[in-house]
């Protein structure tokens, strides 16, 4: 790496956009003056003209960067490195030596919460106090109070001094009017959450929906994987100066790679950093430690139930972990590599009625190091949890890949975002490995070997290539949207994009000319189920290539070359995707056809109802689902869907459980659609009985879309029914609905218009055709499957 530091260009942005910038930073410097003795200070104002008496600390060097709206940036540096210094500049508790800082926005900070109290005023003065040195009128201030005081949970004391307060409660006031002010710009000091317990969680979840509504939010943390999991651009300062600026997962691993540097004899240690916590060297040779395993632990009954205290989000925690190997449960296991397959069943309990809790399993070696983790919302994959809020998941490590060696395994629970951790367990499992070979490492991976020449002349052939193909990580995201913009004729919502690829390890692949864009294929990864089996599916979407290419369809040309570069690796048997589908119309998938990219497996059709008239019977109850006011929407999908997945051993289907419902429809920035339980009407004042979910949209044409639906297959009429009701109620011309042939068979009895489309499903031919033909006309798929309509 270069001794030279870089100044940081304009961060997922150009330079035209400055009306768009949140934060523009121009040379920012902070220089402090250090004594020797408190007579030295004395010194320098009496003769400080003639000479100094002081040396000189720069806390910051020529710090230069711009920040636009609805960016979310990560600090990252060892301690000493200015992030505080950089974030109190910001939030102008601190005022630069030299330099240029424009803020455009109301700041909130959460940096040392509660300082301003007076300690004798009463929660409710220190209220209007904090408020209004944060900018509020006494009007706003009495519009929130209530609200204030009721998040903070401090009610109660509310009229009592401050200073009689735990530190809990001064915490959680403190927060609660910080996070009031309704911020353009939210600046974090390493707490995600605060407080602990319920609140903690909330907190955290206040947090991340003021990020998932396009705020601004600078994010200081040692928390390596909050950074790169929440954050969409990372500065990592070193000595007061911007070392590297970019995007999170290339400047964390750079920075990651660093700290190991500093002193290579000290390692890391296992804690919930695989997937949660980071374990990060704060200065050469010293580490946190979380967890030491240098001596082999001995978990408490890791194969019995744990402990009966709640989780740290005191709405979760784990109650059982049960590892076995070969036949044998125990905490501590003996494995051959790559023979032994190793089996965790996870047991949780949860009081939680709007989330679903999420698994993460995270592997160490014995010095600490992470070698691998997982979770199962990256997998698409939700935890079964009864009526009593008992969860239970498992996972297999079939054929263990890990090379000889003692290694732990730990267990956590998290929030369904993956980031709030409510319980762990780590180490909880003790792994043995032995193989009958000398190969070294920590883990086999699959290869395949060539011949040198062979291996030659593909380098020869790459290296004179025109075009290169690569990551969609590797190229700013406005370069994407300006691509998407001139193949389809408009421009897409940042907020969107990022919100369509927000599960994928990366957009997916590009093709550069030079260093200029011109083709793309994106993937949206989708959990399902074919003939009645898990797998993992993904969804190509956003195929473009530049106009000026597009007719160059040879096999090395752009559209050939980006299409391998995602799908190959990625889809087949055996690899991270099972099947790809997609919603391309049939004129551009023959080109895929023809190149042997792809195979046409399926078809969709458009039905047409009419709205239901004044002479039919209208017996259901339609309730809009409100995923505010209604927290238990979620179980009640979850259960439709489990209903559901009776009746589908024959085709192959997404997955429609809560947590996707929630992702396509809810969580969709800027989508209009309208969610509906519809019921049967029950008699002698019984609780009415769900039939399913309707998902529906509003057309400008005055037309009703039946987007999805959640249900039996013998409840389909009456959700027909019930969807043309709403049009009716509505005044809509009508319902129409996208259906594969397969789906068209569970909306026979409704007797729909069935009109041809253009619109076919491609499945992915390059790691072998009959894998993607064993689906072939079985696909059962709605226009809510797409991630367009």
């Amino acid at each position: 790496m270069s001794s030279e530091y870089p100044v940081a260009e304009p961060l997922g942005s150009s330079k035209e956009m400055a009306s768009s910038m949140a934060i523009e930073a121009y040379g920012l410097s902070k220089v402090y003056h250090l004594y020797k003795t408190p007579s030295d200070r004395l010194k320098q104002v009496l003769f400080g003209h003639k000479c100094k008496f002081y040396e000189e600390y720069s806390a910051l060097d020529n710090v230069s960067f711009q920040l636009p709206k609805g960016e979310v940036l990560g600090l990252v540096g060892r301690n000493g490195a200015g992030k505080s210094t950089l974030l109190q500049l910001i939030c102008g508790t601190l005022s630069s030596t030299s330099g240029e800082l424009n803020i455009h926005g109301r700041i909130a900070a959460l940096l040392e919460l509660g300082a301003g109290f007076n300690p004798e005023f009463t929660g409710r003065e220190n209220i209007y106090l904090s408020a209004a040195i944060m900018g509020l009128n006494q009007k706003e201030i009495d519009d929130k109070v209530e609200d204030i005081i009721d998040f903070s949970g401090v009610r109660s004391f509310v009229e009592q001094p401050v200073k009689t307060y735990s530190s809990g409660m001064y915490v959680r006031l403190a927060f609660s009017v910080a996070i009031s002010v309704d911020p353009d710009i939210l600046v974090i000091d390493e707490a995600l959450s605060v407080g602990d317990g319920d609140f903690a969680r909330r907190s955290f979840e206040r947090i991340m929906a003021m990020r998932d509504a396009g705020k601004t939010i600078l994010f200081c943390s040692h928390s390596l994987y909050q950074v790169e999991a929440l954050c969409t651009q990372a500065i990592w300062l070193e000595q007061g100066k911007i070392r590297a600026a970019g995007k999170p997962e290339q400047i964390v691993p750079e920075y990651q790679s660093f700290l190991d540097q500093l002193d290579g004899s000290n390692t890391s240690v296992p804690a919930a950093d695989g997937i949660q916590n980071e374990v990060v060297q704060e200065d050469a040779g010293e580490a946190e430690n979380v967890a030491s395993p240098h001596s082999e632990p001995e978990p408490e009954n890791k194969d019995m139930p744990l402990s009966q205290e709640p989780g740290l989000g005191s709405g979760a925690r784990l109650t059982r972990i049960t590892a076995t190997a070969d036949g044998v449960s125990g905490k501590t296991l003996k494995l051959t590599s790559r023979a032994s397959d190793l089996h965790l069943d996870i047991e949780f309990q949860t009081t939680l009625a709007d989330e679903v809790p999420q698994v993460a399993v995270v592997i160490h070696s014995a010095a600490g190091q992470l070698i691998t983790s997982c979770g199962s919302w990256v997998d698409g994959i939700n935890p079964l949890i009864d009526s009593q809020g008992n969860g239970r998941i498992q996972i297999v490590y079939e054929r263990l890949p890990l090379l000889k060696g003692t290694y732990y395994v730990g267990v956590l629970l998290f929030c369904e975002r993956g980031v709030f951790l409510h319980d762990e367990a780590d180490p909880a499992i003790t792994l043995h490995v032995s193989q009958p070979n000398k190969e070294r490492g920590f883990v086999y991976l699959p290869h395949r070997w060539q011949s040198a020449d062979a291996g030659a002349n593909q380098s020869l052939v790459a290296a004179g290539s025109r075009w290169r193909s690569t990551s969609a990580d590797a190229v700013p995201q406005t370069d994407l949207l300006a691509l998407f913009e001139q193949v389809f004729g408009y421009a897409l919502n940042p907020l969107v994009w990022r919100w369509k690829y927000r599960f994928a390890d990366t957009p997916g692949s590009v093709v550069l000319e030079h260093d200029r864009l011109v083709a793309f294929s994106g993937g949206i990864p989708r959990a399902g189920l074919v003939f009645g089996q898990s797998e993992s599916m993904v969804q190509m979407g956003d195929i473009m290539v530049a106009r000026d290419v597009r007719g160059i369809l040879g096999k090395k040309g752009p559209f050939q070359l980006v299409m391998k570069e995602y799908l190959t690796p990625r889809v087949g048997p055996g690899l991270r995707y099972s099947l790809a589908f997609g919603f391309p119309n049939e004129r551009a998938c023959k080109v895929g056809v023809i190149r042997g990219l792809y195979n046409i497996v399926d078809k969709i059709l458009e039905l047409h109802w009419a709205p239901l008239s004044d002479t039919e019977s209208q017996p259901y109850i339609v309730r809009s689902v409100d995923a505010v006011k209604q927290p238990c929407w979620q179980q009640q999908v979850d259960v439709l869907w489990q209903a559901m997945k009776q009746g589908v051993n024959d085709v192959a289907i997404g997955c429609r459980d809560s947590q996707w419902i929630k992702h396509r429809y809810i969580d969709k920035p800027q989508a209009g659609y309208q969610l509906y339980f519809v019921s049967e009407p029950s008699e002698g004042g019984l609780t009415p009985v769900v039939l399913g979910l309707l998902v529906m949209k509003h057309h400008p044409n005055q037309t009703l879309e039946l987007l999805d639906l959640i249900g039996t297959r013998s409840s389909v009429p009456a959700l027909v029914s019930a969807a043309r009701q709403i049009a009716a109620a509505g005044q809509a011309s009508g319902v129409f609905a996208w259906a594969t042939p397969s789906a068209l068979e569970w909306f026979a009895e409704t007797v729909p218009e069935v009109n041809p489309t253009e619109v076919v499903i491609p499945g992915c031919n390059i790691n072998g055709s009959e894998h993607a033909l064993r689906v072939k006309d079985r696909w059962w798929l709605l226009g809510g499957d797409s991630d367009f309509r």
